[in-house]
């Protein structure tokens, strides 16, 4: 009796176990120039100020990928160092209840900001990482599947906020016109 339909057998079991190469599906967006909104930074109401000729952190493109990994690009008008910005996530899955929090702090000035990211339990794993690119005008958000816990699907909500001496600037990548308090608008599930 030959060896080698048994040794195709395990092979084809063995890949059976190992599962699938992990689909990657991606989702891209525009949002509209010229939508961003300020307050003064004392106040404590929402931005509702149109500021259409605030470059800085106004948001004209959203694309997030996710397979192996989650990586999510912003593109702005302008990445200037003028002025601090905060760029921040909020990443829903499959598999928790409550949402994961992502920041990118960068303050005016320098080229290099503080990065976080929170899970659903307040632990804060050493797993993602942001990359500034002044020159494209892109900030890229990078998150192992693993590190999310390889959730079946991912959704993701991102903004913008930028900090002058006197106001704060708002955009919501998935909103335009509008920002909520009640946090950025989440876009549609990646990965199901």
């Amino acid at each position: 009796m030959p060896r080698v339909p048994g040794a195709v057998a395990l092979a084809a079991l063995l890949l059976g176990v190992a599962g699938p190469a992990s689909a990657t599906t991606t989702v891209a967006g525009r949002d509209p120039a010229r939508d961003v909104l300020s307050r003064g930074v004392t106040d404590d109401g929402k931005p509702h100020h149109p500021e259409p000729a605030q470059r800085v952190g106004d948001i004209v493109r959203l694309t997030a990928t996710y397979g192996s990994e989650l990586v999510v690009t912003t593109k702005v008008r302008q990445l200037s160092s003028r002025d601090d910005q905060d760029f921040s996530w909020l990443l829903r899955t499959s598999e928790d209840r409550f949402t994961w929090f992502a920041d990118y702090t960068l303050p005016a000035g320098r080229d290099r900001g503080i990065f976080v990211l929170i899970d659903p339990v307040a632990n804060e794993p050493d797993c993602g990482s942001v990359r500034l690119d002044r020159a494209a005008r892109t900030v890229t958000l990078i998150i192992p599947a693993d590190c999310l816990g390889s959730p079946a699907w991912v959704r993701v909500a991102h903004g913008v906020r930028v900090y002058s001496p006197t106001k704060e600037y708002a955009d919501d990548a998935q909103r335009a016109g509008d920002v909520r308090n009640s946090g950025w608008r989440f876009g549609p599930e990646l990965g199901a």
